[in-house]
């Protein structure tokens, strides 16, 4: 049970951030670094949905890292956010995935 929500918040979190790029496609030419990062969680988010779907009843090491390597970045960018006055829905929601997909891992760590 827990490691299917370790994978549904991933996808869920990797379909965000490619929502968030297909609505901002100028980033990739005004932001480059911008756009570079977020691809960057994009493909972690993906990472982790992926490892997480490997995993047979419980996470394994992998899904575990990515999923606190993932936390930890997405409660950076809440807080950068949050510090300049700007944390939108996207950002918690962000933040909410990956505490799911972290808190749903270790649950089921092996």
């Amino acid at each position: 049970m827990t490691r299917n929500l370790t994978h549904a918040a991933a996808v869920a979190g990797a379909a965000d951030t490619s929502l968030f790029l297909a609505q901002r496609r100028q980033l990739f030419r005004d932001a480059p670094g911008r756009a570079g990062g977020s691809v960057g969680v994009f493909a972690l988010w993906l990472g982790l949905a992926a490892s997480a779907r490997r995993d047979h009843g419980a996470a394994g090491p992998v899904t575990l890292a990515l999923a606190g390597v993932n936390a930890a970045g997405q409660a950076a960018m809440l807080g950068v956010h949050l510090r300049h006055r700007i944390a939108g829905p996207r950002v918690w929601l962000g933040a909410a995935l990956a505490g799911v997909a972290l808190g749903a891992a270790v649950a089921s760590h092996r």
